[in-house]
């Protein structure tokens, strides 16, 4: 298993074979050595190299060979934190007519809409999602509403999952800085000082968080509202009330653990 926050810096040895001319390694290699320089995550090389394959077992060889060190893992501070809380502050780019018409396809696959019905949609990955930990898989859960918040940690931790609240700005900024990263986020759109919709866009535009699967679940069960949602990169959308063993089954079936 990768960890996308790992971080390395290259080697004098590494710093030698990129000088050399032609030196050991093949071209690809020395320029994913190159790119990490003094100092890149797993996941800012896989923002930049999309399409390079397993980067985790190259960075491990490199390391292996001497050409690359791990660096140390420091707790996340408010450095960290505050990084995020800008970045979060920001509005995310509108959804593209591609999104949104792959929304629309997605919803018309769903039961056809009337009053009363419950909007049950997740995304079912191919096969389990490892946890970033290596242990227990870590579920943010967003909501403003403490009693259905604290409802769905309680049936969330009783399943097995270790669970991290959050309600501002604030506290989602810490709540994402912190390591192991969460392995999947629910989160209601109705937020205290946030746009729910525009913390979800952001996070599909962060290189950390664009691939960890999000459920969005909220009271709203309107058409445009689901739409909207699966556009900017919703994983899943329940509408509220949920239960919370059901809650819990949706989490296991969005990580594909079921």
């Amino acid at each position: 298993m990768t960890d996308h926050t790992a971080t390395y810096r290259t080697t004098a040895k590494g710093q030698a074979e990129i000088a050399a001319r032609p030196g050991v390694l093949k071209a690809g290699t020395k320029g994913l050595l190159a790119a990490i320089g003094q100092r890149a995550t797993v996941a800012e090389l896989r923002a930049r190299f999309p399409h390079a394959g397993d980067i985790g077992g190259a960075l491990a060889l490199l390391v292996k060979d001497g050409y690359l060190e791990r660096l140390p893992e420091a707790p996340a501070g408010p450095a960290a934190a505050s990084a995020l809380e800008t970045f979060l502050s920001e509005r995310p780019k509108e959804p593209t007519l591609q999104q949104l018409q792959q929304a629309e396809s997605t919803l018309s696959g769903a039961r056809r809409l009337k009053a009363g019905y419950r909007i049950s949609i997740i995304n079912h990955p191919e096969k389990p999602l490892p946890s970033h930990s290596g242990d227990k898989h870590v579920v943010l859960v967003i909501d403003s509403h403490e009693a259905e918040a604290l409802a769905a940690a309680r049936a969330l931790m009783q399943d097995g999952f270790d669970v991290r609240g959050a309600a501002t700005r604030a506290e989602i900024a810490a709540a994402l800085a912190k390591t192991p990263l969460p392995d999947l986020i629910i989160m209601d759109v109705d937020l205290r000082d946030m746009v729910g919709l525009d913390v979800l866009g952001k996070l599909r535009e962060h290189p950390e968080f664009k691939d960890t699967p999000i459920i969005v679940v909220t009271a709203r069960a309107e058409r445009e509202d689901i739409v909207a949602a699966l556009a900017y990169g919703a994983s899943g959308y329940l509408n509220k009330p949920v239960a919370p063993k059901a809650l819990v089954r949706y989490t296991r079936d969005a990580l594909g653990l079921d």
